[in-house]
């Protein structure tokens, strides 16, 4: 599965780990690439709810970010702003 590239539509509540995760506004924000340098990047808001715990965090993640989700970690290959419709998030399973 850590090949298996996920896709999932913004406005979407897929679930993934076990965990409800929303996905919304994606757009352009100033935001750190993996060297720490603070630029313009398309990112998106992640909401992650636990049905265990009844718990929700937000996460804004871009290209390159990984995100925890229930007991896995996933890195963010792409945010795909929409133009007339929704845009994508587009995860892939890391190795434990």
């Amino acid at each position: 599965m850590q090949d298996e590239v996920l896709r999932f539509r913004e406005t979407t509540n897929p679930t993934v780990s076990g965990n409800q995760v929303g996905i919304s506004n994606i757009f352009e924000r100033d935001l750190p690439d993996a060297k720490g340098v603070v630029g313009p990047r398309i990112s998106a808001v992640l909401v992650i709810f636990d049905p265990a715990t009844q718990q929700s965090r937000r996460e804004t993640v871009a290209t390159g970010s990984t995100v925890a989700i229930g007991a896995d970690h996933y890195c963010v290959v792409s945010v795909e702003a929409g133009k007339s419709a929704p845009g994508w998030v587009s995860l892939r399973k890391l190795a434990p």
